[in-house]
């Protein structure tokens, strides 16, 4: 074979895709179309083309709409814990500001703010689907569980070094805190303002955390 035979062929060989990274990028391209167009502009057809590949790609990976949103789901989940599983890294690093609660805190205000928004406008329509459809239900019931895994490895980190806290405890202060995380997210998809600030939410999460550990020991036998 001549050396420009070589060249032609290499041409014209086939790009070879990693799958996994392939699925990645179509998710990515779903959650973006969730966020910015709500479930009904979601389809294959445009997720191929705001993903930038060839028409049927989508079809390929994902059968139907059902499965894409559940592929869609899992990928969010994998970029939450990639987040709070940086969290917990840092939980003792120098560096404060992503680090115990005011790390948690800034967090959530990223969510609120490009690029982060695109998930967690995407995460309200992942939702208000799952209410619809039970194998979604499912696939976000276990995303909300991992979410809150993680949520309580951290807050085990964050109790008083003296204290030796219990499940229970521990129990409800990841109830508290994410159910109040929740409404901070769903103020920022419904365009609210009033939630921004890293330090009233740090300080709010504290309180959280230290009012539930008060409760709770009133209300431990003695």
């Amino acid at each position: 074979m001549t050396v420009r035979e070589g060249k032609l062929r290499a041409v014209t060989r086939p790009r070879k895709y990693n799958p996994e990274q392939r699925r990645r990028e179509l998710c990515d391209a779903a959650l973006e179309l969730l966020a910015n167009d709500g479930a009904r502009g979601l389809s294959h057809p445009k997720v191929d083309r705001h993903a930038g590949m060839p028409t049927g790609t989508t079809s390929a990976y994902y059968r139907t709409r059902k499965a894409l949103l559940i592929g869609a789901a899992r990928r969010m989940s994998d970029l939450d814990e990639a987040d709070l599983s940086r969290m917990i890294e840092l939980t003792d690093n120098d560096d404060q500001r992503f680090s115990g609660t005011l790390g948690l805190a800034t967090m959530v205000v990223l969510s609120g703010q490009s690029p982060w928004i695109i998930r967690t406008k995407a995460r309200h329509e992942l939702v208000a689907l799952a209410g619809r459809d039970p194998d979604l239900a499912r696939t976000i019931n276990n995303v909300a569980e991992r979410f809150e895994a993680l949520q309580r490895a951290l807050i085990t980190q964050w109790q008083p070094a003296d204290s030796d806290p219990d499940s229970a405890l521990i129990d409800d202060q990841v109830f508290a805190v994410s159910r109040f995380i929740t409404g901070v997210m769903y103020d920022f998809v419904r365009g609210g303002e009033n939630t921004r600030d890293v330090e009233h939410l740090d300080s709010t999460i504290q309180a959280i955390l230290q009012g539930v550990r008060d409760c709770y020991q009133r209300k431990k036998p003695q």
